[in-house]
């Protein structure tokens, strides 16, 4: 073992203070009125709705009278009905690792587990897509991809909030609607979005984050005792992100593998599928956005849209993170992808810690 690595588990081990300090300046960016966040291409925006949002993710999910799992519940939630957020609030009562919760509608409560922070924004169409394609970014808390964009249609995904997909071609339908075409990178068939959905990502967002810094000074170190996330430019820490590990079951689980590794290949989108089997619960997700691969069998670090649950282990063995700290571990760590590229992977490499 290294002097570096003993000296990285050593500071690894943050004060709470000091995790709800990087955390919370992680977690700004989601809730700043939108004009104080950084835009994207201006001719793109059409409407934008500034009021956060919260997406059920579970059915049948508890809304509380009061601040407390042991208060009335009001109602059960439906699957994917989406709320108004009227308040955040760390529940000092609650003695689970995430502890925040939401104020729906100022109706009642939610604990944030299960409630997708989302915002509404729709999109004039581009005219055209390039040949090589263009990653697209769903910009609403959920929509349906069809079969086609003719009128006999049939629904063949929901897509959800911060998923990316890739976008190769734009469509007209007879009543003058613009469609966009994604690639279903499981079946490599294709998907059928309205354009005003989705947000074509502006190269300057994929621009690497301290391309000064050689990446050997780069490191990321994985706790998963604490459920986080810490990077490293040599010896400082410049941030630090919640996570959800592999969970273990009964039958074994996915345990997220221990040891050093390197963040070898990339994709800004894919479609993860695994059937369910004696192990565990399989899962079909379209559009998991910002992968980055640390081992050769598919394990990595990835946006997630189907809870948000941080601070809990939840994976089938990557590390989930919401979709913009997932966003920036894509652009902080080498190889660096090309804006055009779909999947790529580079000798240029960022050390992975998982302890």
């Amino acid at each position: 073992m290294t002097d570096r690595f003993s000296m990285l588990k050593l500071n690894s081990s943050l004060s709470r203070r000091e995790f709800i300090k990087f955390w919370g300046l992680g977690m700004a960016g989601l809730f700043l009125p939108t004009n104080l966040l950084p835009r994207s291409d201006t001719t793109s925006i059409q409407r934008r709705n500034d009021r956060l949002l919260g997406r059920v993710q579970q059915d049948r999910f508890p809304l509380y009278e009061a601040l407390s799992v042991g208060s009335d519940v009001i109602r059960e939630l439906k699957l994917d009905s989406v709320y108004e957020i009227t308040g955040i609030s760390i529940c000092e009562d609650d003695s689970s690792a995430n502890r925040t919760w939401y104020e729906l509608d100022g109706m009642g409560y939610a604990h944030s587990g299960r409630i997708q922070p989302v915002r509404m924004q729709f999109n004039a169409p581009a005219p055209f897509i390039p040949a090589t394609g263009r990653l697209g970014e769903i910009t609403i808390p959920l929509v349906d991809a069809y079969s086609s964009i003719d009128e006999d249609r049939k629904v063949l995904y929901r897509l959800y909030y911060a998923s990316t997909f890739w976008v190769t071609d734009r469509l007209t339908d007879e009543n003058g609607g613009a469609w966009y075409q994604l690639l279903d990178d499981r079946f490599h068939k294709k998907l059928y979005v309205p354009a005003y959905y989705i947000r074509l990502v502006p190269d300057r967002e994929l621009r690497p984050l301290s391309p000064q810094v050689p990446f050997e000074e780069k490191t990321l170190v994985v706790d998963l005792q604490k459920q986080s996330l810490v990077a490293y430019e040599g010896e400082k820490v410049v941030n630090v992100f919640r996570i959800s590990s592999g969970a273990r079951s009964a039958e074994g689980g996915f345990a997220t593998p221990q040891g050093v590794f390197r963040t070898t290949s990339k994709r800004p989108c894919r479609h993860m599928f695994l059937p369910p089997s004696e192990f565990g619960t399989g899962y079909d997700l379209p559009g998991v956005p910002w992968i980055s691969y640390f081992t050769g069998d598919g394990v990595g670090f990835h946006g997630t849209y189907w809870h948000n649950d941080f601070g809990v282990p939840n994976s089938h063995g990557c590390i989930n993170m919401n979709p913009q700290a997932a966003k920036w571990v894509y652009r902080w760590t080498t190889p660096v992808v090309p804006p055009g590229e779909y999947f790529y992977s580079g000798h240029e490499s960022t050390r992975v810690v998982v302890q």
